[in-house]
């Protein structure tokens, strides 16, 4: 039986390298991410919804990100929207996160309870500070985010095509409602 379960083990091992194997590298930011500017409030304007324990995005309306930096050397991120509908009950979850990469600062984990962990990878981030895609390595995940609470129907298709290219599921991305009055 011990055979049988190592056995497994091995080929589920081998399956998720071979995957990960035929993906292309994640587009990398020409510059280092300056965590000072970085931190603060972004709007999600799309998002491939994440979905662990207790936890979805799937229907977030007035979605929103707020970044801080701790004095720990960790960002406390916390992700707040109302769920289904503008007037919709009130989420807001508080996460850390952990730079990973400490050349660019574009990558990090990210631990949403114990022992459950995901990449967070700044995969674009327009010069001014104001747009930025982020994304999970293996793929599954996306968000597009910017400063403001409105963002053009031409950047997010600019942005969605890029995050094509890089082998993400657009077909899975959910345009994000935001009230602005």
């Amino acid at each position: 039986m011990r055979l049988v379960k190592l056995t497994a083990l091995a080929l589920c091992t081998l399956g998720m390298l071979s995957a990960s194997a035929n993906l292309a590298p994640l587009p990398k930011l020409g510059a280092r991410v300056d965590l000072e500017r970085y931190a603060g409030d972004w709007y999600v304007h799309g998002n491939i919804p994440l979905k662990i324990p207790f936890f979805t995005d799937a229907q977030a309306y007035n979605y929103t990100e707020s970044y801080r930096l701790r004095d720990d050397g960790t960002i406390e991120m916390t992700c707040a929207f109302n769920v289904g509908d503008f007037d919709g009950k009130v989420r807001s979850f508080t996460f850390k996160g952990k730079v990973v990469d400490t050349e660019t600062f574009a990558e990090w984990d990210v631990h949403f309870m114990w022992p459950v962990k995901a990449s967070y990878n700044i995969i674009y981030l327009d010069p001014d500070y104001n747009t930025t895609v982020v994304a999970s390595a293996d793929r599954k995940l996306a968000w597009i985010m910017s400063r403001e609470a409105e963002i053009s129907d031409t950047e997010f298709a600019d942005l969605l095509a890029m995050l094509a290219e890089a082998g993400y599921a657009t077909h899975k991305m959910r345009r994000v409602p935001h009230q602005t009055t």
